[in-house]
């Protein structure tokens, strides 16, 4: 297993101008000394291929390895056309991805709308996906399709096993949130389908002093990540609510304790 940062932690920082995209870098190599970073896309500042390839060799500088690159994208959008610009989009990632040497490229299924249509939306949806998956073997990168809520097609990890299953591909996998499923034991459902994630979110959400998370039990989700044999990125993706989020400069240093603890209890 290996320990990385989404740069989605740092959003308000970033968003604000208190951090730029190479000060990230640094901070998760030299002060957080992680093995890698989830580059959210819009945290690009440039995505032209010269800027791309300097991207690249600061981070090989600082050896910290590009673990995934993560666009945002919807196919629940009704209109056919509208849906055919979400695929023409996540191929042009794709090819922002081959150029950084991100092996993953972490995907939505989208959000249904309206909400009502899920079902009779559901096969154009399949069809987006199947679609970005031939741009995907063409550049040896992998679609991790991030289960969501809040009215998205896949709140819970049945209705993510269906869509893996349906599409049957070696390169549409997941990426695994720990905070995102809906179901009724949320941790069976980690157990039920991390064994399809190249790629793991560790949502956190309350960190406490002590660097414990008080929302999810970090510690089963550890004994999961063990008895799984998981040796894929787990990328810290900080999204402190209440005060926490005021001050990610100071929290985020706290959930890596806790990640660096548990790793090294359960020997990963």
């Amino acid at each position: 297993m290996k320990l990385g940062l989404c740069s989605w932690s740092y959003h308000k920082s970033l968003e604000t101008g208190k951090l730029d995209f190479a000060g990230l870098l640094h901070i998760c190599a030299r002060e957080l000394k992680l093995d890698g970073i989830d580059i959210i896309a819009d945290h690009l500042p440039k995505t032209d291929r010269e800027s791309l390839i300097q991207y690249k060799k600061m981070a090989t500088d600082l050896h910290l390895t590009i673990a995934c690159l993560s666009p945002g994208n919807n196919f629940g959008k009704p209109k056919a056309q509208e849906r055919k610009q979400e695929v023409e989009a996540v191929e042009r990632w794709l090819e922002v991805g081959y150029v950084l040497g991100a092996p993953v490229l972490r995907i939505f299924s989208g959000w249904p709308w309206p909400y009502e249509d899920k079902d009779k939306l559901w096969p154009a949806m399949v069809d987006c996906i199947r679609e970005c998956e031939k741009k995907a073997r063409e550049t040896g990168i992998v679609l991790a399709i991030e289960p969501h809520n809040d009215g998205g097609f896949l709140p819970t990890s049945a209705d993510t096993l269906r869509l893996i299953k349906e599409i049957n591909s070696e390169w549409v996998r997941i990426n695994l949130d720990t905070g995102n499923y809906q179901d009724t034991d949320n941790y069976k459902g980690i157990e039920e389908t991390i064994a399809y994630a190249p790629h793991l979110h560790a949502k956190v959400h309350h960190i406490s002093e002590e660097a414990r998370e008080l929302e999810f039990d970090y510690d089963r989700i550890f004994s999961i990540i063990k008895k799984a044999d998981y040796r894929g990125f787990v990328s810290l993706e900080f999204e402190g609510q209440d005060f926490y989020s005021q001050d990610e400069l100071r929290y985020i240093p706290k959930a890596v304790q806790m990640l660096k603890e548990l790793a090294k209890k359960y020997n990963l």
